[in-house]
């Protein structure tokens, strides 16, 4: 790993917040019973019950016999959604900020003890994130491998497709405790500059446009991009997820410009 990726998979951790996971055996709260010292609820006593956990004093005062629970802890399962389309690789940086996002979550899980599944949109295993080649340009779609109950998810993409994101969002978020989608754009694509007569390729299809890259151009552009970012946004808020806008920058600079302010990470203890 990168110097610069390792300091930033150091300084930050996920923030899971106050969801209950499924997951091996960790930190974080889980869905059922465990051996933590945080009080979960009462269940009558059982033969072959632990007896350290009797309530004594409910016993002294009820003349029956009940049993202490206690919240189960977890390190929760990640699933790391990344769309392998060709125009996540349109640029040097917004490339790498890909391969970035998907190590960094890989890292933060495997500090909760968990380990990522890295999988691609409408496909299967990622494989290596440095060595995926980013090709084609088929529409965003859940993967094809089914994803881990009551774990987090998180999606890559950017969006960048005429048909509509939604409805695979909503099947990649059915049955999970947490949702985080990340709208990764390169500055270019969202400020693009006046540059007149310019010819311009698809990277998904390779089809040529000539076009004026003038200000009404622009202007066009810009509306619907607009139009773009806030059906995605709406479509995960309404899911419950967490969305976050991101521009192609450096490890340190995605943390700390787009993932802590939006709450998918916070300040490693």
């Amino acid at each position: 790993m990168r110097p610069d990726l390792a300091e930033a998979a150091k300084t930050f951790r996920l923030a899971t917040g106050p969801a209950r996971w499924r997951g091996r055996s960790g930190n974080r709260r889980g869905l059922g019973v465990g051996s933590s010292q945080e009080f979960l609820d009462f269940r009558d006593y059982s033969p072959g019950d632990d007896l350290r956990h009797l309530d004594w004093r409910g016993y002294a005062r009820t003349d029956q016999l009940k049993v202490r629970l206690f919240q189960e802890e977890v390190a929760p399962h990640v699933d790391v959604v990344v769309d392998g389309s060709a125009s996540m690789a349109s640029t040097p940086a917004k490339e790498r900020a890909t391969r970035d996002l998907v190590q960094l979550f890989a890292a933060w899980a495997a500090r909760e003890g968990s380990r990522a599944r890295c999988l691609q949109a409408g496909g299967g295993d990622l494989g290596d994130a440095e060595r995926h080649a980013f090709a084609g340009g088929a529409p965003f779609a859940a993967p094809g491998l089914l994803l881990r109950q009551r774990g987090l998810r998180v999606v890559v993409s950017d969006f960048l497709q005429p048909d509509d994101p939604a409805p695979a969002l909503r099947r990649i978020a059915a049955g999970a405790a947490g949702l985080v989608v990340v709208h990764l754009l390169d500055p270019w694509e969202r400020q693009p500059q006046e540059l007149g007569a310019t010819t311009l390729r698809d990277c998904e299809s390779d089809a040529w446009l000539e076009v004026q890259l003038d200000a009404r151009t622009l202007t066009a552009y810009q509306g619907r991009l607009q139009r773009l970012c806030e059906g995605v946004q709406h479509a995960v808020l309404s899911l419950g997820g967490l969305f976050v806008a991101a521009s192609a920058a450096s490890p340190g600079e995605l943390c700390r410009r787009h993932l802590l302010p939006a709450g998918v990470v916070e300040p490693a203890a």
